[in-house]
């Protein structure tokens, strides 16, 4: 004979029967609502940094011109909104590991910035 399984739901925290084994909310509405609302705090701690990193990659993907060298100066740079301190990931290029935001790679050269396009 089947059990009963008497649960509490985390995100109401009202008490239910669970009809299945795996069950943890009363509804899915609850379920929706409890990871929409878990992720949106992943976000909102997340966005302080994702905002200057989306940024740059809109800055790179404007001003990047295939088949030619792109070397930009460092003031010209930081005119354009471009913080080389906001970064999501880094590369080793030429023995060096450099900073990189997506598919752009920067590679600082004096008081210039050389970008080059990663290959995928």
């Amino acid at each position: 004979m089947k059990e009963d399984i008497r649960r509490t739901d985390p995100l109401t925290g009202e008490k239910f029967f669970a009809f299945r084994v795996n069950q943890t909310f009363a509804t899915p509405a609850n379920r929706i609502k409890f990871h929409n609302k878990s992720a949106s705090e992943l976000r909102k701690g997340r966005a302080f940094l994702d905002k200057h990193v989306h940024k740059n990659h809109l800055i790179c993907k404007q001003i990047y011109v295939e088949g030619k060298e792109n070397i930009f100066d460092n003031m010209w740079l930081l005119g354009k909104g471009l913080r080389s301190d906001a970064t999501n990931h880094q590369e080793p290029h030429q023995g060096i590991i450099r900073n990189c935001i997506y598919e752009y790679m920067l590679i600082p050269i004096e008081n210039k910035t050389k970008i080059i396009k990663l290959k995928k």
